[in-house]
């Protein structure tokens, strides 16, 4: 049996036993008219007045009223450009309600990614094209001091640095994706705020090993996710004026818009989301294949594949990846690096004891190596995790997590990616049916990447290895 497995913008195939399950998403229900569901939106919100309302009262207080609009990185499919998207409806109504564009600022919340170029930027949102040149686009830094406001404490004692252009501006709007997340239950809502657009030490406590080794903080849980509460808490400190944000399916059509309250919108997009992205399975598998999906551009954003992977493989089992990794930095950034060779280094264990000691000093973006131990513990070891990737230099897999299978290539007579890589995909398969030590292991794939969540119907006789994972 052939199937068709996502790379980048292209398809893979790749011939699987007859009894191999394909899993996704339940099909969603799509807008027909996504611009017409995005002005409904607008003047018809969840909890707040309309935003046309909202924008002509801080102009009634304040005629030079700043308004800031924070924005996604390119590492999240959000429609903001074109007359389907939600930069020009949003502009536009805030020009008709009085604003200039001299007074509005697009903020990108980018949290401790890199710093998006003009190139990027522009491909993203499209404000010259929509004749919006004037307004202003700002990359958050998360760390330079001279951007951030103090706000206080958490009451768990984090400290709340945020984008001091977003805290001091007068009319404040965030927008986003709304799609299940690994650590914080959900994304959008209060998480363009935190860790969006704050600071250095509050994204550290943000993303530390203790919060994140807490059992709730998983996909598509909210309540007791230590994750969720404080971002939360962040973001009802900082205030948000107008909340804007989407869903979308597999191929990132659009399902929803959902604006207003920050709380209350977004609390209706989870419940939303969670009717079709979740995977309901009857049993736990011997193999998982699985692509990293359009968030997958480095092996950072990679592990995300993996952890919905690790929730359908059996402990010991297989998890095969495939992923192509288009970002400027295919690993990640230098904090990233440095957790994984300490990684390397010490063992997956002592890495989690040295985490998770008091005394440590959290490196930067350690949070997603920690993942990639919650892989590595269910799969229980680095030859159980099949990397397929023809983009990161082969030196760097001595101390990445899991087997590179680009060993064993090298004297192909194969010129065009594609084959390469389809014939990486058939190496790996083959190697985790011997690894399973079964003639007929059940195999699955989970053909939506990182955006489906395998779910059990019913726990497995140790439920503790799967929540933990």
């Amino acid at each position: 049996m052939k199937i068709q497995i996502e790379y980048g913008h292209d398809w893979l195939s790749l011939e699987v036993p007859p009894h191999t399950l394909m899993a996704g998403m339940k099909p969603a229900r799509l807008l027909q008219d996504p611009a017409a569901a995005i002005k409904q939106a607008l003047t018809h919100p969840i909890g707040t007045p309309p935003l046309a309302d909202i924008a002509r009262s801080k102009l009634a207080r304040k005629a030079d009223a700043q308004a800031v609009i924070v924005v996604s990185d390119h590492t999240r499919p959000v429609p903001y450009r074109g007359e389907e998207g939600l930069m020009l409806p949003l502009l536009s109504c805030l020009k008709a309600a009085g604003f200039r564009e001299q007074q509005i600022t697009v903020l990108i919340g980018a949290g401790s990614h890199r710093n998006m170029q003009a190139h990027e930027i522009e491909a993203m949102l499209g404000l010259e094209e929509a004749d919006f040149s004037q307004v202003q686009v700002l990359n958050h830094e998360y760390d330079q001091p001279e951007q951030l406001v103090d706000l206080g404490s958490t009451r768990r004692g984090s400290r709340m640095l945020l984008n001091k252009t977003y805290v001091q501006a007068d009319l404040k709007i965030v927008t986003g994706l709304v799609e299940s997340h690994f650590m914080a239950g959900a994304s959008g809502g209060r998480k363009g705020i935190c860790p969006g657009i704050v600071g250095q030490e509050t994204l550290h406590i943000f993303h530390g090993g203790r919060l994140l080794n807490a059992p709730q903080a998983t996909d598509l849980v909210l309540e007791g996710n230590p994750l969720h509460e404080e971002a939360s808490e962040v973001a009802q400190k900082a205030g948000c004026d107008f909340l804007l944000n989407v869903s979308l399916d597999a191929d990132k059509r659009l399902t929803g818009v959902f604006a207003g309250d920050l709380f209350e919108a977004h609390r209706e997009a989870v419940r939303s989301i969670r009717q079709y992205v979740s995977i309901p399975l009857d049993q736990l598998y011997d193999i998982v294949l699985i692509p990293a999906g359009y968030v997958g551009v480095n092996h950072y954003q990679a592990v995300k594949a993996a952890i919905e992977a690790a929730r359908a493989v059996r402990p010991g089992g297989v998890i095969i990846l495939v992923a192509k990794h288009t970002d400027a930095d295919v690993l990640g950034g230098p904090g990233y690096k440095k957790a994984l060779k300490l990684l390397h280094q010490h063992g997956r264990q002592a890495f989690m004891d040295m985490i998770l000691d008091e005394k440590w000093e959290l490196i930067q973006e350690q949070w997603q190596v920690q993942m990639w131990c919650r892989v590595l513990e269910r799969v229980g070891g680095h030859e159980q995790l099949l990397y397929c990737c023809m983009d990161i230099p082969r030196e760097y897999y001595r101390f990445l997590p899991g087997t590179c299978m680009m060993s064993g290539q090298e004297d192909l007579d194969i010129l065009d990616e594609r084959s390469l890589m389809e014939n990486m995909l058939q190496r790996a398969l083959n190697r985790a049916i011997r690894l399973s030590g079964k003639q007929q292991p059940d195999i699955l794939f989970l053909k939506d990447g990182p955006y489906g969540i395998p779910e059990l119907r019913q726990q497995p006789a140790t439920p503790e290895a799967f929540t933990n994972t």
